[in-house]
């Protein structure tokens, strides 16, 4: 969360840093990259910030839905087969109860390492699978849910990297299109005209 921070930070450095110009085309590529580009005629320029954004989106609400759908599935897949309550348990014990048969078989590991047990028995954290088979099987869920959900996590740094892409990206268009200017000037007095060729580099 606070490399997102950053980035937003950033980008509110170069908003501020901007000002001068068509500061509205530039919050149109903040809001939805591709707008401002849109509003300066960059149709097809336009159309590739827009197609990557429905892109990323995309990547994201299917990420977030199939993580859900995945933790749903393996909290269910454990209460029915290592008869135990998943309900208001932390996710390191949703780790635990793949990685061990039984609690039984936890807590043996844990006085071998000599480590703090955290469960009691009789305090909802009994579990005791079937067989080998269905735990790795509920493990592998479990695996896969929270890969997604970093497949999520990611695509909303893409998104937010996206728009200060769209952002320098207007800045880049402004100052292309202001770079050159011809000002002719006439002169009566001297029957004479004048062409100011600028170049901004």
């Amino acid at each position: 969360m606070n490399k997102y921070l950053i980035i937003i930070i950033i980008c509110l450095n170069c908003i501020s840093a901007q000002v001068n110009g068509n500061a509205k085309t530039k919050l149109q590529s903040l809001l939805l990259p591709g707008w401002g580009q849109h509003s300066l005629g960059e149709s097809k320029r336009a159309s590739d910030y827009f197609i990557r954004e429905a892109a990323i989106w995309l990547i994201f609400v299917g990420s977030k839905k199939s993580a859900d759908w995945y933790e749903s599935d393996y909290t269910a897949f454990a209460e029915l087969h290592a008869n135990v309550d998943m309900a208001e348990k932390n996710y390191l014990f949703a780790v635990n109860v793949g990685h061990y048969n039984s609690l039984d078989d936890y807590k043996d590991t844990k006085e071998r390492q000599r480590s703090v047990n955290d469960y009691k028995e009789g305090k909802g954290y009994d579990w005791q699978w079937d067989n080998s088979t269905n735990r790795i099987k509920y493990d592998n869920m479990r695996i896969k849910s929270v890969t997604l959900d970093k497949y999520a996590k990611f695509s909303i740094g893409g998104l937010i990297l996206h728009r200060m892409v769209s952002f320098f990206d207007m800045i880049y268009l402004e100052r292309i299109n202001s770079r050159i200017s011809i000002e002719p000037q006439l002169y009566p007095d001297s029957n004479s005209m004048s062409i100011n060729f600028t170049l901004k580099l």
